[in-house]
């Protein structure tokens, strides 16, 4: 099998949190080597989830596979240091509000004079140009702007609030990753780097199959995909609207239509609608219940408490998408393998794969990227811009 697809890239990691850092572990998992660099307080997702021992599973997840320094931005010597590493990184990715970078002497007006072959990636809420660019964002603000936590609430018939899923963060990582791929392309054609200004905001329009009912000011039906009390005291999810579920129980199941002729809709929508939640309860178990379901051809999927169950699946032990790893003060540790399955390629990370300490590669990355000596090393120490975790 041949190596890693991103074997021989180098990326420098300002990110933190989930947008950016989401996109570099991909990145490493695809064979980058990523040097993540830290500030002296640490990335805020280490303390989340607070455990005894270690990383909590956030900063586990979305940093495992990175190398890692610790460097004070504000200190002497931190932008030197900064500039040297970018003259030997292929992709550098950060999300600080738009301008820091620029503050620090490091924004890409700077670190494409060291580097004119360099691919920038940054990821802000509202983009480096909007009158907004100076607001704070995070994904339940891009979330509630975009429309979206509205639609959910109008759909479901509840109150606004915000999803258990940082949509806005996770999405802008993966067309972060698009948009560098495609940069490294077009390097690949013309010699030159690029910047990449992406904004959350946008990505999130970008990404919603629903734009399109905004922008023609219509209203979208709301989806009649319905959860059912299911035998063993399980729920399912059966998708299709309910006149199709109708349709394929009472032709092709036996189920008998329970209204009376002369009956109006209404009626007959809400008895038919007991009946089918009668039959798919009336089942022996579980099992014959989804083989039956699988025989009319109707997609179907069980309502999984959240939880450590939820791994335990056949198709999701079958894809190894839990990896046993090692975290930062060497506890055993569990965490999510990246999707990607390649025929002749490698990916991911395994058993030996670990999350650093911050600053633990302070040494070890200068002398590999940099070939430093110990005195200089040490002089970057002393004047506080290196940081020993």
């Amino acid at each position: 099998m041949a190596d890693f697809p991103l074997a021989g890239l180098k990326v420098l990691d300002f990110s933190r949190v989930v947008a950016g850092p989401y996109a570099t572990r991909m990145l490493s998992d695809l064979g980058a080597e990523v040097l993540k660099v830290e500030p002296p307080e640490g990335d805020v997702t280490r303390k989340l989830a607070k455990r005894e021992s270690g990383v909590s599973g956030n900063y586990l997840q979305l940093n495992i596979g990175k190398k890692n320094i610790c460097v004070d931005l504000k200190a002497e010597g931190a932008r030197e240091l900064i500039h040297k590493l970018t003259a030997e990184a292929d992709i550098v990715v950060e999300n600080f509000r738009p301008g820091i970078m620029d503050k620090f002497g490091i924004g890409w007006a700077d670190l494409s004079k060291v580097n004119p072959r360099l691919v920038m990636l940054s990821i802000s809420g509202y983009g480096q140009n909007s009158p907004e660019r100076g607001r704070a964002a995070y994904a339940p603000v891009l979330h509630a702007e975009s429309g979206l936590i509205a639609r959910q609430a109008e759909m479901s018939g509840g109150k606004p609030t915000d999803m258990q899923f940082a949509m806005a963060d996770s999405y802008s990582s993966l067309h972060g990753i698009i948009a560098i791929l495609s940069a490294l392309r077009t390097l690949d054609q013309t010699g030159e780097g690029q910047y990449i200004d992406l904004a959350m905001l946008n990505v999130l329009h970008s990404s919603d199959d629903y734009a399109h009912f905004a922008l023609d000011d219509i209203w979208p039906k709301a989806p009649e995909t319905l959860v059912w009390k299911a035998p063993e005291d399980r729920q399912i999810l059966i998708t299709g609207d309910m006149k199709w579920l109708w349709i394929m129980f009472s032709t092709k199941d036996g189920l008998q239509d329970p209204t009376p002729e002369g009956a109006d809709v209404p009626t007959k929508v809400r008895l038919r609608l007991e009946a089918m939640e009668e039959h798919i309860y009336s089942y022996d178990d579980f099992d014959t219940l989804t083989a039956a379901l699988d025989r009319l051809n109707l997609a179907w999927g069980e309502v999984f408490p959240f939880g450590p169950d939820v791994y335990e699946q056949p198709a999701v032990k079958a894809n190894g998408v839990v990896v046993d790893v090692t975290d930062d003060e060497g506890n055993a540790r569990r965490t999510i393998q990246s999707p990607y399955r390649f025929s002749n390629s490698k990916s991911g990370i395994d058993a030996d794969s670990k999350t650093a300490k911050r600053g633990e590669h302070n040494v070890a990355a200068l002398r590999d990227w940099l070939d430093m000596g110990d005195e200089e090393i040490s002089a970057l120490a002393e004047s506080k811009a290196l940081i020993s975790g």
